[in-house]
């Protein structure tokens, strides 16, 4: 009976009115993330042809006219000629542009990881990087460190660089870009939405389910063990088609390419950070989706029995989902007086966990793994109490009654 229920119930999520065109949108969400996104995205290291050969014309007009008038100018700052300084980027510069036109990219990486070694001011200067964040110099020293730690691994270890390893298209690199910024969020949002009706939708069989002979509570396990099996094969087909999908364009990459991660905040320099494999990274990230899922599903049957409206259960879990974002203000790191890291909502976003995002994010060092998986854990078991309790006030009768 519980093997015929538990089909039953997987069924009725595959085969609803709200599953058919969401999973609709989910596909074109994964097509333009494939053909759109990704092939268009940019960085701070994205090359431009275009602007590099303005910047290589300009240059050469100043030089021109620097000769003819016999003036080289000065840095103020260093007392360098400027004519030497422009000479200087001239050749660089027309190098960079001459590797990435012959594709030639291990050359253009040693020019590139030269300039950005010899002058960290690329980053660590540019008004346009981070220009709205509340710490943006913080935040260009932190990519500028992270990016040279993955030209250091690129060029010690012999990768075959292509571009698209450069520019993080591969992918195993889109797969732990999508983990590391909104990929949970994605997850948890398809878990609220496909369990948002696992009790309401019940409403036009309340005569055939008074006289099943399983209990209420078995009922509701059985209903959220459907809706997880269902929502992580959903999640594991488009994870896997746009893995593939991604990879038959730009090549898998290296499962073993380093992933910088921040193991801590005392020098803010080279020395607090460390890295892992993109594919330990990945499998970390990946090991809390099962009890994430399956705490917002339990979740949302506590909002069914309360609200007895799909629409409204889908609302309340959302807000859940994004109820961090009242208090991410990368300046709080208390809630009440306690320390921000015993609440559920900071490991929601569990890629920024793994990498030690969220520490540097709030500038912070009590976040860890290990506490967020207690944290989650914990989470849960207080769920279930409460569901357990709720399901003898709100019966079935109570529930399915009419009103």
């Amino acid at each position: 009976m519980n093997r015929t229920y538990l089909m039953h119930e997987f069924l009725l999520t595959a085969k609803s009115k709200r599953t058919i065109p969401f999973l609709l949108f989910i596909s074109v969400l994964l097509i333009s993330y494939c053909f759109l996104l990704v092939p268009n995205r940019e960085t701070k290291e994205t090359f431009h042809p275009e602007e590099i050969q303005d910047y290589l014309t300009g240059l050469e007009v100043e030089q021109n006219q620097r000769l003819k008038s016999g003036n080289t100018g000065i840095v103020l700052m260093t007392g360098d000629p400027v004519f030497a300084r422009n000479d200087y980027h001239h050749g660089l510069f027309s190098a960079l542009l001459h590797s990435y036109e012959d594709r030639n990219y291990l050359r253009y990486l040693h020019l590139r990881a030269y300039y950005l070694e010899s002058d960290p001011s690329v980053y660590l200067q540019d008004e346009k990087l981070f220009k709205l964040s509340p710490y943006p110099g913080k935040d260009r020293e932190h990519l500028y460190h992270q990016t040279m730690l993955r030209y250091e691994d690129y060029l010690m270890n012999n990768r075959r660089i292509t571009e698209a390893l450069l520019f993080e298209r591969t992918g195993f690199q889109s797969l732990q870009t999508f983990l590391h910024t909104y990929g949970y969020f994605f997850f948890l949002f398809c878990a609220v939405y496909f369990s948002s009706d696992i009790l309401s939708r019940d409403r036009s069989h309340r005569t055939v389910l008074q006289g099943l002979p399983l209990s209420w509570y078995r009922q509701l396990n059985l209903k959220s063990l459907a809706s997880f099996s269902y929502t992580l094969l959903v999640l594991v087909t488009v994870l896997l088609t746009g893995f593939l999908v991604l990879s038959s364009q730009f090549g898998f990459g290296y499962s073993n390419l380093h992933v910088p991660i921040m193991t801590a905040q005392s020098t803010f320099s080279a020395d607090d950070y460390d890295v892992m494999s993109i594919g330990k990274f990945v499998g970390i990230s990946l090991s809390a989706l099962p009890l994430l899922l399956f705490l917002f599903i339990r979740l949302n049957v506590i909002f069914s029995l309360l609200m007895k409206n799909e629409w409204l259960v889908l609302l309340s879990s959302t807000l859940v989902i994004f109820s961090e974002r009242l208090f991410d203000v990368r300046t709080t790191r208390e809630i009440l007086g306690i320390d921000i890291s015993y609440f559920p909502q900071t490991y929601f976003d569990f890629g920024k966990i793994v990498t030690g995002e969220k520490n540097f994010l709030l500038n912070t060092e009590t976040i860890s793994l290990a506490k967020g998986v207690v944290v989650l854990l914990v989470t849960a078991a207080i769920i279930e109490a409460v569901l357990f309790v709720l399901s003898r006030i709100v019966n079935k009768r109570r529930l399915y009654r009419s009103r």
